[in-house]
């Protein structure tokens, strides 16, 4: 699923923000905390509303009445997931949700960095999952607080298929 971001304002943090990510293609959003990247997420997944621009899906407008069912072809991995006592069947470790998201087989992924600390081992095992998705073709937004890239690890050569921005 292509995804573009056509000059959009979101809050103060993101202005005049223009983006295209194809099919198959991973797009690697970097900044400092507060920088409007989790805010940008929220706005592709339609949970804020845009001051300016539009996001399309697949040259389809991304609108209030839309995002409903853009979102049920999306898989999502948020920061961190709290879920009530009880609740044993949903996964809340980031890897064991972004494996799902991977596996869901969803051609678009948005996916935020998880919240606590990223180890050497935990970022290549990231890497890896999402990598994999680009593979098989999906589309995927990722935010990442690692010095911009969420790239294959171990000093391999960056996919051609992966392209940084940072607010």
């Amino acid at each position: 699923m292509m995804l573009e971001l056509h000059n959009i304002s979101v809050g103060d943090r993101i202005r005049g923000l223009s983006l295209t990510v194809n099919d198959g293609q991973m797009t690697c959003i970097s900044g400092e905390k507060g920088s409007g990247k989790t805010t940008l997420l929220r706005a592709v997944l339609g949970f804020l509303p845009l001051d300016g621009g539009h996001i399309s899906i697949d040259g389809e407008l991304l609108t209030p009445r839309s995002a409903r069912y853009f979102r049920r072809q999306m898989a999502y991995v948020p920061q961190h997931l709290s879920v009530p006592d009880g609740y044993t069947a949903v996964p809340t470790d980031y890897l064991q949700l972004l494996e799902r998201a991977v596996r869901s087989e969803k051609m678009l992924l948005i996916v935020d960095e998880p919240s606590e600390e990223v180890t050497p081992e935990k970022a290549a095992e990231i890497d890896r999952l999402l990598e994999e998705a680009t593979q098989r073709g999906a589309t995927v937004l990722a935010i990442t607080l690692r010095n911009a890239t969420l790239l294959p690890s171990g000093g391999r050569t960056p996919s051609p298929n992966t392209q940084h921005l940072t607010l």
